[in-house]
């Protein structure tokens, strides 16, 4: 689960100090989430709370030639 800001979010977070809070969105535990890095899905994963924190869980890994492909 990802967008990419609005450019208005983007001025409304500067506007708001020197730190930026997140958007708020609704999730559920046991969503399932891709994992990301420089907007290639690596990894996928479901959403889980452990020691009061929302963490994701892996549950599988793209393969090497999968990877840009989804």
């Amino acid at each position: 689960m990802s967008r990419v800001l609005t450019p208005q979010e983007i001025d409304a977070l500067l506007e708001g100090g020197p730190v930026a809070h997140a958007p708020i969105e609704r999730v559920r535990v046991g969503d399932t989430v891709d994992v990301e890095i420089d907007g290639t899905t690596v990894a996928y994963g479901h959403l889980v709370v452990e020691n009061g924190r929302l963490r994701v869980r892996v549950t599988g890994r793209v393969q090497e030639k999968q990877k840009g492909k989804r």
